[in-house]
């Protein structure tokens, strides 16, 4: 999934946490969003890797 397609789960996850009622709703939510969260800077440090050679 692309960086954008990324950000956009992302911020439908967090407001969808918002709205949560319960706690176990919203920690699976913020779980899911945190494991999205590890993907975008995955895929952000990867491009920006320096080079030594």
């Amino acid at each position: 999934m692309s960086t954008a397609g990324l950000k956009k789960e992302f911020a439908e996850i967090m407001l969808l946490a918002d709205q949560a009622r319960g706690r176990k709703e919203a920690i699976g939510l913020f779980k899911k969003a945190n494991s999205i969260k590890k993907r975008l800077h995955k895929v952000e440090t990867e491009q920006y890797l320096p080079h030594n050679g």
